[in-house]
């Protein structure tokens, strides 16, 4: 029996940015080379790595946004920058984004209910009741009421208008969301609301996600495997959660030690407190089929 096609796939992917500056024109800046990974369906992929490292580059170039210098993207089949326009469009509905500052990906003149209607009013032929329904529903769905669609974005808190975010992103039923930071501008409380209802999320709506982050602990709350970036290159894989103590690089290794358990006491533990809680997370997954 022939391999599943993966629901998005790169190729040797590279991408560099000039440089600026007065000494620095015409300096090439290596943003993400020759990178080739995969991604399933109903899969969450970590993309980890410190500031700079090319993880948020690679997910603009997995959204369409940025165009690589060289290599392939293929989402559900179709090349993101190839030449059939009509079916680029055609699955680009299927993917969709969640930034880390909610504030800035909303219009802040725009009620919530008008930026969730936003995709069905480019995607669907639906009519303004319909609309109305659906928005309500969408809201339900990520925890807020119906009534939140007439309010502006200065009315949430940051973990309201966040989910307002992730009401847009998902309203579509995507088949694979980017989540570019999606947590890390929220407090320790809100972050774990957030991942849940994404892992709720997940499950109900048979979505995937790339989850870009440098906070492992979120990763392995989320995350199905992993993927640790360095000066744009992939420096180390695993393919499950729960081996994330056998992580190597310099670079897995300072992201794991940057994660601290609440008390100062348990510290020299907190390897072995993400593992646990990967093989946990893993567990509770395989009961509930997931």
């Amino acid at each position: 029996m022939a391999a599943a096609q993966p629901l998005l796939e790169l190729r040797d992917v590279s991408k560099h940015f000039h440089g600026g500056g007065i000494f620095k024109q015409g300096r090439k800046v290596q943003a993400n080379k020759q990178i080739s990974l995969s991604l399933g369906v109903r899969e969450c992929l970590g993309l980890v790595g410190e500031s700079g490292s090319g993880k948020s580059t690679l997910g603009r170039v997995i959204l369409g946004i940025e165009k690589p210098e060289s290599g392939e993207v293929f989402f559900q089949g179709v090349n993101l920058y190839g030449k059939d326009k009509a079916a680029i469009r055609q699955v680009r509905r299927d993917l969709q984004v969640v930034f880390q500052d909610c504030f800035s990906s909303v219009n802040p003149r725009m009620t919530a209910g008008a930026s969730i209607s936003e995709p069905l009013e480019n995607y669907t032929r639906l009519n303004y009741r319909e609309q109305l329904r659906t928005v309500g529903e969408l809201l339900e769905l990520v925890g807020l009421n119906p009534e939140d669609a007439y309010k502006y974005p200065h009315q949430f808190s940051g973990g309201q208008l966040q989910r307002v975010c992730i009401a847009r992103a998902i309203s579509l039923r995507p088949k694979l969301i980017v989540l570019d930071e999606a947590v890390s501008s929220l407090d320790v409380v809100v972050q774990k609301q957030i991942l849940d209802l994404l892992s709720k999320l997940r499950e109900e709506l048979d979505m995937s996600y790339v989850f870009i982050s440098h906070d492992l602990s979120a990763v392995a709350h989320l995350a199905d495997r992993l993927a640790v970036m360095c000066a744009g290159e992939i420096v180390e894989r695993l393919d499950t959660m729960e081996d994330i103590h056998c992580l190597t690089h310099p670079v897995s290794v300072a992201l794991l030690d940057a994660v601290l358990p609440a008390l100062p006491e348990n510290r020299a533990g907190t390897v072995c407190d993400i593992a646990a809680a990967a093989k946990t997370i893993g567990e509770e997954r395989s009961s509930h089929g997931i």
